[in-house]
């Protein structure tokens, strides 16, 4: 614990580097725990001295009743070792992407300012003032750390609470009392990695987070001209705006390839041309290396408006199970793309097709429980209505001519071969939509930026990795055994010894194992209807 006189000795740095303690000048705190009670009586919400108030949740109220109403974070008239923990987790909840004003942390930080203030002029704060003061500052730090430990396990915005179908469950509140557990000794830091999202994927956010809050430090970027005239392999005075903008970016790949041709600032290098190129890769842009509307538009999104998209999609992974399986597959929408994670570390990773404007992908988690080789498709009655009965009354050949036939049901279906929509694998995870992954003729699909083509299942690019991948890891056959049934041309379903758990997810922006943040277009809207809830909640 740090007292005010050691404030003074060790040089004013701010009240999160030094000043964490109460005025010592006076009184043992003793009067403490009744300005507590009076700021707990009832049970609506706590006044303070400034005027404002302090709504206090119930987890709270009988925190203290547990405690026969005595401060937990207080230490005579100074903050205590554990106290001085939790202000500091509440000062760096932006490691989150959890701004500290959520969690009232400029109120705390404010009345030890006032202590800071009373001591550094030699004066005494009176002692009924010094222990109203003293119970609001114990108050505030654990009403924070109860809904900073709450956003952290279930994040603080709700899909559904926007009107978007989420049908994953989400994490459960904290299982134990969070405060009680602080208050008794258990380190802050561990308390908070236990209410952290597990996933690999978190951790790499909160990494890029820090360097886009350092950005932002440092005054972010200045825009670039939307008619900004540069190309490759001239000079132009823009050239040097682009540049700059690069440098001052939080990518350490451009920064890097801009600061190589510095010497020229005003001449588009090679090596500039790359740095554009990279930008485009992690924007979902083709990568041209030209500075198109597109491009500039995307240059031009502010250092606040990243951290904004970074904010809300950590939060996302805040909504999900904390513990997703020590191995299963992750399918970005928003980003087309497909992660097989293992042990923590991605072992698989591919582009994908996902849904169309007007058959969205829907958002849900299942396991997969079968490897279908040569399958059949079975047309969907909407596919079958829309688009084959129509065809069939143009060409009465259709389906012959595409290799389907007709079902007892009267339905349709492709029989298995090259003209098969589903290609020569499929991989079913059962579920009400029926929806799964999925071979393809159409490889040229992948090769495009954008690729939201299909009827809502998910191609995948490289399926027969995929296959072998299911194979070796969770049956108990060879991989090599693959060749024999696709020479066969007929359905041979593989039921998998161990279920394999599949996230179909949406976010729009994605952090690689490398550090590489990636930010998508917002292809279904998602942010869109999210937008007003999280501007309220995450700023």
């Amino acid at each position: 614990m740090i007292g005010m006189k050691s404030w003074r000795r060790a040089g004013v740095m701010g009240l999160m580097a030094a000043a964490l303690g109460c005025s010592d000048s006076g009184g043992d705190g003793s009067g403490a725990p009744a300005s507590l009670a009076r700021l707990l009586e009832g049970d609506g919400a706590a006044a303070l001295s400034t005027g404002d108030t302090l709504e206090v949740t119930g987890s709270v109220r009988a925190f203290y009743d547990a405690r026969r109403g005595q401060p937990a974070w207080l230490e005579g008239s100074e903050l205590s070792e554990r106290g001085t923990g939790v202000y500091r987790a509440l000062a760096g909840s932006g490691h989150d992407g959890l701004p500290p004003e959520l969690y009232r942390f400029p109120s705390a930080q404010a009345i030890l300012g006032r202590f800071a203030n009373a001591d550094t002029a030699d004066e005494e704060l009176g002692e009924r003032e010094r222990d109203q003061l003293l119970a609001e500052l114990d108050l505030l730090l654990s009403e924070g750390m109860a809904r900073y430990a709450q956003d952290l396990a279930q994040g603080t915005v709700d899909p559904k609470e926007s009107g978007l179908d989420w049908q994953i469950p989400r994490e459960h509140a904290p299982q134990k009392n969070v405060l009680e557990a602080l208050a008794g000794g258990q380190p802050v830091a561990e308390v908070l990695a236990g209410l952290r999202p597990k996933s690999p994927h978190y951790a790499r956010f909160m990494q890029v987070m820090e360097r886009y809050r350092q950005s932002a430090a440092r005054g972010g970027w200045q825009q670039i001209p939307r008619d900004l005239d540069a190309a490759p392999g001239e000079a132009a005075p823009g050239v040097v705006l682009l540049r700059e903008r690069f440098l001052r970016g939080p990518d350490p790949v451009e920064a890097r390839l801009a600061n190589a041709g510095a010497a020229r600032a005003d001449y588009f290098d090679d090596q500039l041309v790359e740095a554009v190129k990279h930008f485009q890769e992690r924007h979902s842009i083709e990568a041209d290396g030209r500075l198109g509307p597109a491009t500039i538009r995307e240059l031009n999104h502010t250092i606040e408006e990243r951290i904004a998209e970074l904010q809300l999609n950590m939060d996302r992974w805040r909504w999900l199970p904390h513990e997703m399986g020590e191995k299963h597959v992750i399918v970005n929408v928003a980003g087309f793309e497909l992660e097989v994670v293992q042990g923590g570390k991605v072992v698989e990773s591919m582009n994908v097709v996902v849904g169309q404007q007007n058959w969205h992908t829907p958002i849900f988690a299942d396991t997969m429980e079968y490897l279908v080789v040569n399958p059949y498709w079975n047309v969907p009655p909407s596919i079958l209505e829309d688009e084959i009965m129509p065809a069939l009354e143009q060409d009465p050949n259709y389906l012959a001519r595409n290799d389907m036939e007709r079902t007892s049901d009267g339905g349709v279906r492709q029989r298995p071969g090259p003209k098969n929509a589903l290609g020569r694998f499929k991989f079913m995870l059962p579920n009400k939509d029926n929806i799964y992954l999925h071979d393809t003729p159409a490889g040229h699909l992948f090769s495009r930026a954008r690729r939201d083509f299909s009827h809502g299942c998910i191609r995948l690019e490289r399926p027969r990795d995929m296959a072998e991948l299911v194979m070796r890891t969770a049956t108990q056959r060879s991989p090599s055994e693959l060749d024999a049934l696709l020479e066969t041309n007929d359905e041979k379903w593989i039921k998998l010894d161990e279920q394999l758990p599949v996230y179909i997810l949406y976010f729009t922006a994605w952090v690689q194992e490398d550090g590489t943040v990636r930010f998508h277009h917002d292809v279904y809207g998602r942010d869109e209807r999210l937008e007003e809830q999280a501007e309220e909640k995450l700023t």
